[in-house]
């Protein structure tokens, strides 16, 4: 049954947000949107004499880092906080949080959201606690295993202490720029001139681009009644050959694909699997045959319910900029993949 999305919670009253991840690539994107609502909303306020006294929502990021990015530093409404904080001394009131962290860390920071009066709190996961949960390569199990246990440990954690909880499942997260993505199939291509695939590479992708990410948070943060969970894929579907292909067009490079036979790849992972040591030494070696395998399965999801729920509606899978003219010459233009 089709449900409209629910209304933005909209008291009149300012009410902090805090973040959790602000130095990521996807915490910048998260940061930026919860910056441009509060420069609207003071914009809307000073012109209007029966709210003059309205205060603007402030932002609070959180991060280890020593200092946040040169790009961020001076943005206006963001304050920045240095981790770790001692709850016993916080006093500011936090009522909504948006976690773009590991899912797993999250925990750390329950005396954190308590201090501050959590209410809410919209926290990333991934697909990959299902799409890695039979991999034959043990550390993606771990890594399914995880965000499983620490999903439930942040539903269950807010259930006993009456906050709304809401965590997102996005896809391949991208932004051509920072991922390990679409970001690191660029790199390759750019240094040798193609790119490896597993027999036809046929398997579906749904690339989320960062900043529809990064509006999805903005988004379920502001709506009441969401469900528990949601997961949220790009606006395309596109196999994994067609990806790479788009890729080469936007490096303005000749497509080219170097196909193993999927035969090659199979053994090169009993191979994998039999040389134990060596896996131990070179940690990454152990996925590598896993990864090219994977990119014949189709990893889809559907997000219908994130559409209906809180308007969500990404875009297809684009890139932000020609690397080799615009971005040298420090112009972001948006440009669509052909």
């Amino acid at each position: 049954m089709h449900r409209e999305p629910h209304p933005a919670r909209n008291s009149g009253a300012a009410e902090a947000a805090g973040v959790l991840g602000g130095t990521s690539f996807i915490g910048q994107s998260v940061l930026a949107r919860l910056q441009a609502s509060s420069l609207q909303a003071s914009s809307r306020d000073e012109s209007d004499a029966t709210t003059a006294t309205s205060v603007v929502a402030p932002v609070v990021a959180f991060s280890r880092r020593a200092a946040p990015p040169p790009a961020t530093t001076a943005a206006a409404g963001i304050r920045w906080q240095r981790l770790p904080v001692s709850p016993g001394v916080w006093q500011a009131s936090i009522p909504h949080w948006i976690t773009v962290c590991p899912l797993w860390a999250v925990p750390e920071h329950f005396p954190l959201l308590e201090a501050a009066g959590a209410r809410r709190l919209v926290a990333l996961s991934s697909t990959s606690r299902f799409t890695k949960r039979d991999s034959a390569a043990a550390s993606e199990r771990v890594i399914a295993a995880r965000l499983a246990a620490a999903e439930d440990q942040v539903l269950d954690w807010a259930r006993t202490h009456g906050i709304a909880a809401t965590i997102l499942r996005p896809t391949m997260i991208y932004d051509g720029i920072h991922d390990q993505n679409v970001a690191r199939i660029a790199r390759f291509i750019r240094r040798f001139g193609c790119y490896p695939v597993a027999g036809a590479a046929a398997g579906l992708r749904q690339p989320v681009h960062a900043d529809d990410v990064a509006t999805a948070c903005q988004s379920a943060l502001q709506c009441d009644g969401l469900r528990e969970a949601y997961e949220i894929s790009g606006g395309e579907t596109l196999t994994y050959r067609e990806m790479v292909g788009r890729i080469f067009a936007w490096l303005e490079r000749p497509p080219r694909l170097v196909t193993l036979p999927l035969p090659l790849v199979r053994a090169a992972g009993t191979l994998v699997r039999a040389v134990g040591p060596l896996v131990r030494m070179l940690p990454g070696l152990e996925s590598l045959p896993t990864m090219a395998a994977r990119m014949n399965e189709d990893l889809v999801f559907d997000h219908g319910a994130a559409t209906r729920d809180f308007g969500f509606h990404p875009r297809a899978f684009s890139l932000p900029f020609r690397p080799a003219s615009n971005h040298a010459a420090g112009r972001p233009d948006q440009i669509q993949m052909p």
